[in-house]
This record gives structure tokens, sequence and C-alpha cells, in this order.
């Protein structure tokens, strides 16, 4: 891993290149204020925190072959929750890529500081190849909610404060073979020095897009995988399935599938359901908590082994959009409730509350978990 140090000296030298560069230099970003409260029905606490979120994305454009990125992530988080669960610290100052690009500038019994960079990448495209090189997005999924085909960047539903979506350490190969159809090749390194990689084929057929993938996660398992995506009467339609088959004999394979569907009406009432089967994840005790504090990959991307989920979307008038979202793990006896509602104050700036409801069975008994937040987001 290359720590923090190295990280700074090569955003210094990159700043000092751009100012002095002929190219073409962008930089926007956001800042949030989102204070929370979360109330635990076992232990029958309430816990009050706050964050303040800030994004900056800076790029350049030097040629038109050659384009530069690099973009960070800064929390001021406070509160209750740092002072009960002591491990929050560590997952939020944790970073599971190659670089360790994470930063902890201050922290405390109920307070940090954090930095991340979390996209720092160099791509070269011309005619029908693109190659990008260092921390990027990669996402396979056609999936809205859940991602199995997602074998590198899987995310979670739940981290609603995170649009970008987490970043891989690696190299990704694109082949245009087509209007609609490339070839794909992805190598990814992680915080423990693994590799795992992966290629993809992408088409159209039947004015549908289908791919098909495979790869190899860090030695271990070997993973198979289809996807699609279109219309049906008007209605969207997608899927994808996955196959994980371990490298030791004796070990079952997984299979992880989703497939879902999305409607608009006339009015621009929207509605979307989609369905995930898991078969590593039994009926067991549902533990919400690892939905939030474990990294993210295609086989814990749900807490059971079926899971259904179902929104509605509306906008209420021109400035004010209401959603309605809901989960239920039929095996597990435990539902999730999200209502969200979201208004426009200027073009740039929007005010937003969240909710997240859980409810299920811990340790032989039901509980019930609540968590709260208003979020003021302004956008530059």
């Amino acid at each position: 891993m290359v720590d923090w140090g190295k990280y700074m000296w090569l955003c210094c030298l990159c700043l000092l290149f751009f100012n002095r560069a002929t190219g073409q230099v962008k930089l926007n970003g956001y800042l949030t204020e989102m204070p929370s409260y979360t109330y635990s029905g076992i232990s029958k606490e309430g816990f009050w925190d706050n964050r303040i979120h800030n994004r900056l994305n800076l790029s350049w454009n030097p040629s038109e072959t050659l384009s530069t990125a690099l973009e960070i992530r800064s929390q001021f988080v406070w509160g209750q929750t740092l002072e009960s669960i002591p491990s929050y610290v560590r997952w939020v100052g944790k970073d599971y890529g190659w670089f360790d690009g994470a930063v902890n500038w201050a922290e405390g019994h109920n307070y940090l500081v954090n930095s991340r960079i979390d996209r720092a990448w160099v791509d070269y495209s011309e005619n029908d190849w693109q190659i990008r090189v260092g921390r990027q997005r990669v996402n396979w999924s056609m999936g809205m909610v859940w991602n199995p085909n997602d074998l590198f960047n899987t995310y979670s539903f739940f981290d609603f404060d995170y649009p970008e979506r987490p970043g891989i350490d690696g190299i990704r190969i694109q082949y245009f073979t087509g209007y609609a159809s490339s070839l794909e090749a992805v190598v990814k390194g992680d915080s423990e020095n693994r590799f795992s990689a992966g290629m993809r084929y992408c088409f159209n057929k039947w004015r549908y897009d289908f791919q098909v993938l495979g790869g190899n996660f860090v030695g271990e398992e070997w993973a198979l995988g289809v996807g699609w995506s279109g219309q049906i009467s008007g209605a969207g339609f997608y899927g994808e399935f996955t196959s994980l088959f371990p490298g030791h004999s004796g070990d079952d394979p997984v299979y992880i599938g989703s497939m879902g569907g999305n409607y608009t009406f006339k009015n621009s009432l929207m509605l979307q359901t989609e369905w995930l089967y898991s078969s590593n994840l039994k009926d067991e005790d549902i533990n919400f908590l690892d939905l939030y504090t474990q990294e993210s990959t295609v086989k814990n991307m749900s807490i059971a082994e079926f899971s259904w989920f179902g929104s509605l979307s509306y906008p209420i008038t021109p400035l004010l959009n209401g959603t309605l979202a809901g989960i239920w793990y039929p095996g597990e006896r435990g539902w999730f409730v999200g209502p969200s509602l979201e208004y426009s104050l200027r073009d740039n700036l929007f005010l937003s509350y969240y909710g997240q409801f859980f409810s299920g069975r811990e340790d032989a008994e039901q509980f019930l978990y609540c968590l709260n937040f208003i979020r003021l987001k302004w956008n530059f």
C-alpha cells in the first residue's frame, strides 16, 4: 500500500502542473450539512449525530486523447454514535483500495475529520481503444438496487449520501467493436495486496442490451455472469445473474441473481420493483449493522436469501419530489421502509429528508431501528 504522504505529494505536483498547463481544467463539487437521529429498539436509546460532507472534483484534459481526474471526499462527523460504537471510526476511516488514499486529520471519542481520494486516474482514448489507469469507478451493473454483475464496485443501496460510489485501484481496457458493442478487461488490487481480474462483452440484440462476463476473485473464486436491460410495452425490464465457483474443492458454488422493472405513468408517477436471490445467505438473525459497516461485495448485498424491493416516486410540485421505498426479507420476518423528500431551494441548493426504518429479529427478539436525516446540499 502507498501511504497518504505520497498521495499528497502527487496531488501538489499535479495542481502545480495544472496551473502552468494550457489544457482545459475544471473544478466542481458540493458541500452538505446533515444532522441525524437514530433510535435503537434493542437498547432503547437514541443517538444524535452530525456530518459535514465536502467533495472536490478536479479534471484536466491536456489533449483530445488524454484526460485526468482527481476527486477528494472529506467528512467531519461528530456525535453520540462514535461514542457508542468504537468500530465506527475505523469503518469511516478505512480505505479498501491497493493505495491507501485515506487520512484521519483529527479524531476523538466523539468526532472524526477524514479525507479520502476516491478518484485519481489517467485516461487515454484513441480510435476504438480506451485505457484508464488508477483509482476509478467500474460499473458493470444493469440493476438499480442490487448488482450481482458488479464484480468490482458493488455498493449499498442504503448509502444515499455517497452517490458517486467507491472506486477501485486498477487498470481498465476497453475496445469498442461496434456502435453498441464492446470488449472490456479489468485488473483490480486491494488493501491486502490481492488481485482480481475480469472480462466483459456487451452487445445489443432485439433492442436489448446484453452482457456476458467472467473473472477471478483474489485467486479464490471464479465468476460467470450474464445481464440484460430493455423494455416491455414501455416498462423497463432488466436483470443480472452471477455464479461463483470456489477454487477449493469441497466448497459449494454461490448463485446470485436479481431482476426488476420500472414504469413511469403520464402523470410522472414512477413505480419500481426488484428481486434478489443469494444462495449463500440463509435464514438467520438479521444484522442490519452489517449493511452499513462491512465492505460491499456481490456476496453480501443483503442479509437474507430472498429480498424484495418496491418504490414509488412522484414530483409533488415542480420543486418538491417524494419517494417511498421498501424491502421485504420474507425468510427473516424483516423489513425496511425508506421515505424521502427533496425540495429545490435554488438551482444548486437542495433541502432533503431521508428516513430509514428497519425491523427484524435479533437474538430471538423483534427489534426496530429508526434513522432520520435532514440534509442541506449546495452544488458548486
